[in-house]
């Protein structure tokens, strides 16, 4: 429900119910949502009820994808996501700016850790439940950007090559063309498919990507598949990246587009632009001094090496120099 109200006219800012529309799909367990609840956040929420036998939510995905009656989807493949207020917004005015926009919200864990590793940190859902309403996120969400960090699949920010999104807009023609997500991805939680999708959409020849620097994802904690430090994680994750090598025919890496950032950032948000910027700056040094391209994936562990921030080698000189020589 957390997850909902961000989703709700009340909530998202310049933008109308008539503007959008919302499509709660549930499959059917032990807890459920509230048909009566969705609904009472605005006439723009639809609620569908599935009797799925699966664990994937994929299914229920290509469901809402076939209720959806306007061009520009929001893909948000987890009901523990919440936004900040001005996500919508933001993505309308990039399909209203180019032809095949392709926008993603940068994706947080609440809590000072990433989430699977709660365990050690002291996280859980009480914790996050009593921050949350210290808080007051409803009031201004963009107070959610107090208690969280980045993603781990995110770990360096939105200046360099990201794995996935977890709320990502794009045109409904372009996601049907591309395939939309496929049922083979019937693993817990529907294993990588954000990743898979984020991938496939982004590197399309007419694809335009626009990062919401001041805009976020957050995860709620639940315990949830990729999100905690369950013992049989690793091997879900080795199994994940199996399919993605099996679909791609090559080991799965994350995606090389450089993006153009979109929307304000306001005081909340600044320390992780600030974050996205001084790993960014690092990366950049390390392929300079490599002569590599900024977006060459291949050749260098950015986390190891170690670069000198008064290297002599490595002048801003330089720098800008060999930015414009790779393009």
């Amino acid at each position: 429900m957390n997850t909902l109200y961000s989703l709700s006219p009340e909530y998202q800012q310049s933008v109308a119910a008539t503007d959008y529309e919302v499509i709660v799909v549930e499959n059917s367990s032990d807890d459920m949502c509230s048909e009566q609840a969705v609904a009472s956040l605005g006439d723009n929420f639809h609620y569908h009820r599935r009797e799925e036998a699966g664990v994937s939510p994929v299914p229920a995905l290509n469901f809402a994808v076939d209720q959806c009656r306007g061009e520009i989807l929001g893909l948000v493949l987890d009901g523990a996501r919440m936004l900040t207020p001005r996500a919508l917004y933001y993505a309308l005015m990039a399909a209203a700016m180019v032809d095949d926009p392709v926008v993603t919200v940068p994706g947080y864990h609440l809590g000072e850790t990433d989430q699977k590793d709660s365990h050690s940190s002291g996280h859980d859902e009480l914790r996050e439940q009593g921050q949350l309403e210290q808080l007051n996120w409803r009031e201004n969400g963009y107070r959610l950007f107090q208690y969280a960090c980045f993603s781990s699949g995110n770990k360096a920010g939105y200046l360099q090559p990201m794995l996935e999104s977890s709320a990502l807009f794009c045109r409904r023609d372009a996601y049907l063309a591309m395939g939309g997500a496929p049922t083979r991805f019937d693993q817990p939680g529907g294993g990588s498919v954000n990743l898979y999708i984020y991938r496939k959409m982004v590197m399309r020849a007419s694809a335009q990507l626009f990062v919401m620097a001041g805009e976020g994802s957050f995860h709620q904690y639940h315990g949830g598949v990729t999100t905690s430090g369950k013992e049989n994680r690793a091997a879900l994750l080795k199994s994940f990246d199996l399919l993605l090598e099996e679909l791609y025919g090559e080991p799965f890496k994350a995606t090389a587009r450089e993006p153009q950032l979109l929307g304000a950032v306001s005081h909340h948000a600044q320390a992780f632009l600030e974050q996205s910027l001084q790993k960014a700056w690092k990366r950049f040094a390390i392929q300079s001094k490599h002569g590599a391209s900024y977006w060459d994936d291949e050749r260098f562990d950015y986390w190891t090496e170690d670069v000198p921030s008064q290297d002599p080698e490595l002048s801003s000189a330089t720098i800008r120099l060999g930015g414009i020589a790779d393009g």
